[in-house]
């Protein structure tokens, strides 16, 4: 089944972090790119809307032309899209299973206004959304995922275990609660174990606060996968604490999974007494 990936550019230095992801990415699945902007609507001088969305267009015309040569069997469109730039891309991301950005290094986080875009768009996509930060300098080993007793920890431990397997590489699962691994955490693991044995599992219990035990696992993995907990009408401009502090503090790219629309099974066919 071939795979969507919207690549979305919104004009900042996190740009060609995120077209290499996806290049470097997407040598290991079928899949179709779209390289989009958003043209947000913005009342200035005559003319500007005219000059800003040619230069857009040639941008995501020199992108997509270098995706095409290291891509050479993907298919590979642009797009250009106008509005808001958060409300298109949540469209957008409805026909996505992946939607990639690039995001600058966070700081410090003052103002809602002023959240980097992948910030505003985490636990609000549709599909997957990845985020690659500016620092990211590519390679990186193995896939660290947070896990956590519900749907969206559900949904990242499947996401995660299939770019392991796609990547020939070892999955690190974080606890990310506290004190003993509880047995949903433990079945899951044997679940992968047995729907992917050429895949290597570590389970890492958490002893201090999760998001710094995965960015702990996280140095010199390649990908990090977390599950999204948006909160009510206001936060949801923000994700759960740990999904918002891995995002903002991580050196390697970010993979947030949204909560599925329905279960997902991280190995359908399995019970709990096959692994006993």
């Amino acid at each position: 089944m071939t795979e969507h990936v919207i690549l979305a550019l919104d004009g900042g230095a996190a740009n060609a972090v995120a077209e290499r992801w996806v290049a470097e990415r997407c040598r290991r699945f079928d899949v179709d790119v779209e390289v989009t902007t958003v043209l947000e609507r913005v009342p200035l001088a005559a003319g500007y809307p005219d000059v800003e969305r040619d230069r857009r267009q040639e941008r995501l015309d020199r992108v997509a032309d270098r995706l095409r040569e290291r891509l050479p069997d993907a298919s590979v469109s642009v797009v250009m899209r106008q509005g808001d730039i958060v409300d298109e891309l949540l469209d957008a991301s409805r026909s996505a299973d992946l939607l990639v950005i690039g995001m600058t290094y966070v700081d410090a986080i003052d103002e809602l206004a002023h959240l980097p875009l992948g910030l505003r768009l985490a636990g609000r996509t549709n599909g997957m959304l990845v985020v690659v930060p500016t620092g990211w300098e590519g390679g990186g080993s193995g896939v660290v995922v947070g896990w956590d007793t519900d749907a969206a920890g559900e949904a990242a431990m499947a996401f995660a275990a299939r770019e392991a397997r796609h990547a020939a590489s070892a999955l690190t699962i974080v606890h990310a609660g506290h004190g003993d691994l509880p047995r949903d955490l433990e079945l899951a693991a044997e679940r992968i174990r047995a729907s992917h044995p050429e895949t290597p599992v570590n389970v890492v219990p958490n002893e201090r606060s999760a998001a710094d035990a995965i960015l702990e696992a996280a140095r010199g993995a390649a990908l990090v996968v977390v599950g999204s907990h948006g909160r009510g009408p206001l936060q949801d401009l923000l994700v759960g604490s740990v999904s918002e502090h891995v995002l903002a503090r991580s050196s390697v790219p970010v993979a947030v999974a949204p909560v599925p629309a329905e279960p997902i099974e991280v190995a359908p066919g399995l019970e709990d007494e096959d692994l006993l």
